[in-house]
């Protein structure tokens, strides 16, 4: 209200001054994270220098691909200015021409009104052909780079997000059979309300590169799924299904817990599993449904006496740790979301708050680094490893490489 109106050259100088210091959370998200979710714990000190560093070619590539938007934009407003600037124009002359009806005459000012209109036409409508091809290149060259520098920008928030830099709450890695070939995906929940999801490689497990079938070196899996007399006994004797004509529909792994569903198409039947382990405590769900019949095995006490559950359990958890490893084979980034808002989803990358909100979080054990004296004690790593641990000189080479977006990073270390 009271302030001083800016010329353009302070505009532009507080905006650079704004982009730099957007790398860095404002205070009130600083406020917000409690002392539990301020640290972010990487596996180790070198997964620290994946993530630290991962995180500073995304904030990088991040400026690189904004300051090409704003490229784009400053090319489409120019060219909408000289377009609209070009209308004008021969409503302009006309004015200027018969502004000279007192000295020169109505009859006469007429005359070279008509006669410079239709020069100047000509002349505008080439200008206007120069203006659109002009346009038409630099548009498309710009747009291309944007588009090449929004990949980089991607592939570095995914190599970042690769590394798992946030605590997590909760994830869960998910199976599903499309076509004889399996598709998986993995999802994290991590504190300070983030989440993303993986798209994961399958062809890479030598277990779930092809269907696959629960099986045991111990023999067929059976589940009980009905009892019948016997000639020869008194006691009712179960009717049995194989699971060797089942193949793995769908599975999600969580940490309690592994659900699988297992169908048989000719028979259009399936057999779901459910097994769960927290802490001491270990439960198996065996259901089975066809057209005909749904069966909860393991809740009918005369045919959970006769399943095997200890066979199913062994076989379950080793396709669980097959389904888990899936993880070391991530494939694309789905989705990013932070604070409620999407991120990335289907080609819309927005990503400077968030890598903000990111540095904030991975920032303190950045800090303990340099409060160590920026380096690792001799007993810390092998030798052969310390390459691959954070120090000092490689925090601050690689924010410079940031350029001067990079200070604010700098001043918030305390290494200017």
């Amino acid at each position: 209200m009271g302030r001083k109106p800016k010329d353009s050259n302070e505009g532009q100088q507080d905006e650079r001054n704004e982009e730099d210091h957007a790398l860095l959370p404002n205070s009130s998200f600083r406020s917000r994270l409690s002392s539990e979710d301020k640290l972010a714990q990487p596996e180790s000190k070198m997964n620290l220098k994946r993530t630290f560093s991962s995180l500073i070619d995304a904030m990088g590539d991040a400026q690189r691909m904004h300051e090409r938007e704003d490229k784009v934009r400053e090319i489409e407003e120019t060219n909408k200015r000289q377009v609209a600037a070009l209308e004008k124009l021969p409503e302009e002359i006309t004015r200027v021409m018969l502004s000279l009806q007192d000295r020169l005459g109505k009859e006469l000012a007429g005359d070279l009104e008509k006669r410079v209109s239709s020069l100047s036409l000509v002349a505008i409508d080439l200008t206007r052909k120069k203006i659109e091809e002009r346009y038409s290149t630099e548009i498309k060259d710009n747009q291309l780079a944007l588009e090449s520098e929004r990949i980089k920008a991607f592939k570095s928030m995914e190599a970042f997000l690769a590394t798992l830099p946030f605590s997590l709450l909760d994830k869960s890695v998910n199976l599903k059979l499309l076509d004889k070939v399996y598709a998986a995906n993995a999802r994290y929940n991590c504190a300070n309300n983030i989440q993303f999801e993986f798209s994961l490689d399958c062809k890479r497990s030598t277990v779930l590169n092809k269907e696959f079938k629960l099986a045991s070196p111990e023999g067929e899996i059976k589940v009980p799924i009905s009892l019948g007399k016997s000639r020869f006994r008194r006691a009712p004797t179960p009717d049995y299904e194989g699971l060797d004509h089942y193949v793995l529909s769908v599975a999600e792994v969580t940490e309690p817990q592994l659900a699988a569903t297992y169908v048989y198409p000719e028979k259009s039947s399936t057999i779901s599993m459910i097994n769960s382990k927290r802490d001491s405590h270990a439960s198996l769900t065996v259901e089975y449904l066809s057209p005909e019949t749904r069966i909860n095995i393991t809740s009918e006490p005369a045919l959970n006496r006769f399943l095997d559950s200890e066979q199913i359990d062994k076989s379950s958890e080793a396709l669980r740790q097959s389904i888990l490893e899936l993880e070391n084979y991530k494939v694309d980034l789905v989705k990013l979301v932070s604070d409620g808002k999407t991120i990335f989803e289907e080609g819309r990358l927005d990503v400077q708050q968030f890598l903000a909100k990111a540095w904030e979080i991975i920032e303190p054990e950045v800090e303990a680094v340099l409060r160590e004296g920026g380096s690792v004690s001799e007993g810390d790593v092998a030798s052969s490893e310390r390459e691959e641990v954070l120090d000092l000189t490689f925090i601050r080479q690689k924010i410079i490489s940031l350029g001067e977006s990079g200070n604010a990073l700098l001043v918030s270390l305390k290494l200017s």
